[in-house]
């Protein structure tokens, strides 16, 4: 039944096999007013009556059609099924054979039935792929359609019309063509909050910014799809994590779900005040290079490119050859205003997140930089906290008590590793070598307890809990009133033969004349972790260890009151400890400690005078300043002595500002790991239980700076494409990378040595922003940057290196080149380089030749990494003769610009001296010290030396 008309199969067996009736919109249509208005007036055409419906995927066809119908009930709206008719087709006559069927009982239902029959085609232009038949076929039933009572609604792409239906033109003359445009930023939005409310969930959004970030995100990040589909889809998913996950619907979630189904990290952030350091850093001496890149960075770091092409686009030219992390299980302690987040995995941290800089105030995250696997290291302090990291994790480390003064020392784990952690002092005393710095306090947000902390605190250390009335026990009256206030009792009694307990009342009297008694139930209910507990089990309830710095000063009070202690030591030291059976409440107590920014260490010890299974006692030994002693306690006679400790004077006090490192572990196994960047200028954060941790060749190191990972680099070797015959490989090739990965940086190495035609296609690519690929979809280029490097003008920077070279490349006097630099490039390129596709490219970046002294820091530099990788690797330690770098650099040195620049003395460097260690140490695996020297005269020694007899030699060295 179709709108109250019975379609008979007997009848109409065609109709009801290859027909189905238009399904009713699911929500209103919105925003095609127009579009509706256009295909009602082509249905009411008296001749030519068949409307083509033309529109991106996604952009809403079927849903006009839906609209349509909903107005115009006059007519039955049926959708023709092609998929079923095209099935098990012998020849392409049979499917025009089918048409001339179908179309035959249209007619005969409009007659019969009295209402005039719409068919919706969609996909029409699989019928002129199929069947040239069926085209010749249908071309009569559409040009009679008006006269026959039957309308026709086609649907496809523009790039399928154009494909297929456009050459035809007598059957383009037969169809009156409707464009579907995609729908504008309001009109998106109204379709959004509609889906929003038909699904129950229009109240979890506040105004229309989620939607609008919907609408923009979907645009930038998902090129391949049309509006409205894009941000329907995007909202579905959402949708479907909050139903089944509880999760809010935010900015977050929609950050995360355009990363799990686009590989799109929306959430990453670029600093532009970094480029110049972070590039600088992996590339030496080329000053000049580095601030032309930068200066287009900052451009598309703000967001003022042009947003039709790519992020940008830069040209690398000169000689040949010139060119931080914590597991993610790592817990990393957060902050929100409300408290409802206080501790997140690493992996989980995402930018726009607050935690804690070394102070301990909350900082946000401006950058989360997945680093995948590393191998993991575990750093021990000398309290006993640890942290897994990786190799290049960096530590902000004081070496001496001067460096405490003047600054502290950025060293990485490996560094650390390979310098040694221990030092000597005087009378051969042992010490830990570096110290990093102490946390703050945590600046949680203040929490809505039940029980105030100071009541939690007593409890846990004098609490008779396994009694259903709350009870303490208590020599310290003090405490007791200090309880019964903070609780609202009426008054608090002695109970037991020695007098040693105290219950407290309630204010009500019973009849038997006696005040009730608070129960522990009334009070600890809600507190399982105390509630109806033994001394052995009890713990710190997690929510008390992230209350505010007052909060959880209070709870130590209560702690320290009870079973803490303060006693003076020989030489007028006072220690601080507490003491309980509890071996996981002591840590609970370290861990609340390291929150206060206070260092500890937990001690065991089972009393020889009590008998064999008596429980031992675990000691928290409280390492803080004298001036902070008073902090733990309220009980007088306690709080008297750590007054009085503030008298004591030979204590160092900047001691408790630091905490050394004790060991550093190589671990057996890889983990995923995460760094992060900061708003805080000192780039240092607290990870895990308040460790005080730092943050974190130019087409990796943009890579990496971009988008914080050397993976995100797609190189090509353009000599690869030389030929003609291998332009549709190279297109093929390139889009189907940047439609994997839409945000890379495209390295086109050497791109002189593709053919004309070839580098002719990176006009449209970098004055459009797209190519079509092999499926016909459209690829964006708009989210990554295109890097080209040319040896054009090498002859120009052999100039250079003669006459222009320095130490910092900073282009003083390369600036004098860059027109030469540029018509050297347009003219020597056989018409490879047009001066089209240069003046398209947003700079040309030179490359200073490298001087001596800098190719020496780069020499010295890699013999560096190579002794660690074999100490590391061997155990072996492997000095060099200071001949070694001096040979490697001078002897023999080619100055030319074209032979390799650093390139050239670290393939040497391999050849004679790591292949030379290697064959050492393979042949003497018990050898435990290497020493690397040169043999012979060098000839750069003796000018009268025409050749050198000097070699590398390797040898045992005690």
């Amino acid at each position: 039944m179709v709108l109250g008309i019975v379609i008979d199969q007997e009848r109409y067996p065609f109709l009801s096999e290859y027909a189905t009736p238009v399904k009713k919109m699911e929500r209103e249509l919105v925003g095609r007013e127009k579009e509706i208005q256009s295909i009602l007036a082509g249905l009411a055409r008296p001749e030519i009556c068949n409307v083509l419906l033309l529109a991106p995927p996604g952009a809403g066809k079927t849903a006009a059609v839906q609209g349509t119908m909903a107005i115009d009930l006059n007519r039955v709206y049926l959708e023709v099924d092609l998929a079923r008719m095209i099935a098990n087709l012998k020849n392409e006559n049979e499917m025009a054979a089918k048409l001339k069927i179908l179309f035959g009982e249209a007619e005969m239902f409009q007659k019969t039935e009295g209402r005039e029959l719409v068919l919706f085609i969609d996909e029409f232009h699989q019928i002129v792929e199929l069947s040239k038949a069926a085209v010749e076929a249908l071309k009569p039933l559409l040009a009679d359609s008006g006269t026959r009572g039957i309308k026709v609604i086609a649907a496809t792409t523009y790039a399928e019309f154009q494909d297929y239906i456009a050459p035809n033109q007598p059957l383009v003359e037969r169809l009156n063509r409707i464009n579907i445009p995609e729908p504008d930023l309001r009109t998106t939005v109204l379709i959004l909050k509609g889906f929003a409310e038909r699904y129950g969930v229009l109240s979890q959004f506040y105004g229309d910014h989620l939607f609008e970030l919907i609408y923009e995100y979907t645009n930038r990040y998902v090129p391949a799809n049309a509006q409205p589909r894009k941000s329907i889809l995007i909202l579905d998913a959402m949708v479907g994590w909050h139903k089944a996950y509880g999760k809010v619907l935010n900015r977050k979630l929609l950050a995360d779900v355009i990363y799990k189904s686009e590989g799109v990290n929306v959430a990453f952030n670029v600093d532009g005040t970094q480029i110049k350091q972070r590039l600088s850093q992996r590339v030496l001496a080329q000053e000049a290079a580095v601030r032309a890149i930068e200066n287009r960075l900052q451009v598309s770091v703000a967001d003022l490119q042009d947003h039709t092409r790519p992020m940008g686009s830069l040209l690398f030219t000169g000689g040949t050859g010139t060119g931080k992390a914590n597991t993610c299980s790592t817990i990393i302690p957060i902050y929100t205003a409300d408290g409802s987040v206080t501790h997140k995995r690493a992996g989980d941290v995402v930018a726009g997140d607050f935690i804690f800089n070394r102070e301990g105030k909350p900082v946000k995250v401006l950058g989360v930089f997945p680093q995948g696997k590393r191998q993991v290291y575990r750093v021990t302090l000398g309290d006993g906290r640890t942290l897994e990291v990786s190799d290049n994790h960096l530590w902000a480390v004081f070496p001496n008590r001067r460096s405490r003064t003047e600054g502290y020392t950025i060293y990485s784990t490996q560094t650390l590793l390979n310098k040694g952690l221990r030092t000597r002092h005087k009378g051969n005393r042992e010490a830990m070598k570096y110290v990093i710095p102490m946390n703050g306090a945590m600046q949680w947000s203040a929490r809505d307890f039940a029980v105030d902390p100071y009541v939690v605190g007593a409890l846990i250390g004098d609490g008779c809990l396994k009694n259903p009335m709350l009870c303490i026990s208590s020599d310290d009256e003090f405490v007791v009133s200090k309880i019964a206030d903070l609780i609202g009792s009426a008054g608090y009694d002695r109970v037991g033969s020695d007098r040693y307990d105290w219950v407290f009342r309630t204010g009500d009297v019973l009849p038997s004349g006696r005040y009730r008694r608070i129960q522990q139930k009334d009070v600890l209910g809600d507190i399982p972790e105390l509630f109806m507990t033994k001394s052995i089990t009890r713990r710190i309830p997690y929510s008390y260890l992230t209350g505010s710095v007052e909060q959880r000063w209070r709870l130590v009070q209560g702690l320290f009151d009870t079973d803490g202690s303060i006693g003076a030591c020989d030489g007028g030291r006072y220690t601080v400890t507490y003491s309980t059976h509890c071996e996981a409440l002591a840590y609970d107590i370290q861990k609340l400690l390291y929150s206060l920014g206070m260092s500890s260490s937990v001690s065991c010890h089972v009393r020889k005078d009590k008998p064999k299974d008596s429980l031992p006692d675990y000691t928290v030994h409280v390492k803080s300043r004298n001036q902070d002693k008073w902090r733990f306690f309220t009980l007088p006679r306690k709080l008297n002595l750590a007054v009085k400790s503030k008298e004591f004077n030979k204590q160092r006090e900047k001691t408790f500002d630091y905490v050394g490192i004790r060991s550093i572990e190589k671990l057996d196994y890889e983990e995923e790991m995460v760094c992060f960047y900061v708003d805080d200028e000192e780039h240092l954060y607290q990870a895990g239980d308040g460790c005080v941790s730092h943050n974190t060749e130019m087409s990796k190191a943009l890579a990496d700076l971009l988008f914080d990972n050397e993976r995100a680099l797609i190189r090509m070797d353009m000599s690869e494409f030389s030929q003609p015959t291998s332009v549709e490989r190279f297109r093929d090739v390139l889009t189907t990378q940047i439609w994997e990965h839409p945000y890379s940086i495209v390295l086109l190495d050497e791109i002189e040595k593709a053919c004309g035609d070839v580098t002719r296609i990176l006009l449209q690519v970098l004055d459009d922003g797209r190519l079509i690929n092999r499926h016909n979809r459209e690829v964006s280029f708009v989210n990554c940057y295109i890097v080209m490097t040319t040896n054009l003008a090498s002859e120009i920077y052999s100039t250079i290196s003669q006459y222009a070279e320095d130490d910092t490349g900073n282009g003083k006097e390369m600036t004098r080149y860059m027109s030469l630099i540029r018509r050297a490039i347009s003219e020597g390129s056989a018409g490879r380089f047009p001066p089209e596709l240069l003046g398209r490219i947003d700079a040309i970046v030179p490359f200073q030749p490298l001087s001596i002294n800098t190719r020496m820091q780069i020499v010295t530099s890699k013999l560096r990494k190579l002794a660690e990788d074999v100490k590391q690797k061997h155990g072996v330690e492997l000095v060099f003769a200071k001949k070694v770098p001096n040979y490697l650099i001078y002897e023999n040195l080619d100055t030319k610009s074209d032979s390799g620049g650093a390139r050239q003395v670290i393939q040497r460097m391999n050849t004679e001296v790591v292949s030379a260690v290697a064959r050492f140490i393979n042949a003497n695996p018990d050898v435990i010290k290497v020493g690397v020297s040169v043999d012979g005269t060098m000839a750069y020694e003796n000018k009268n030396m025409l050749d050198s007899d000097a070699k590398i030699s390797v040898q045992a060295v005690k």
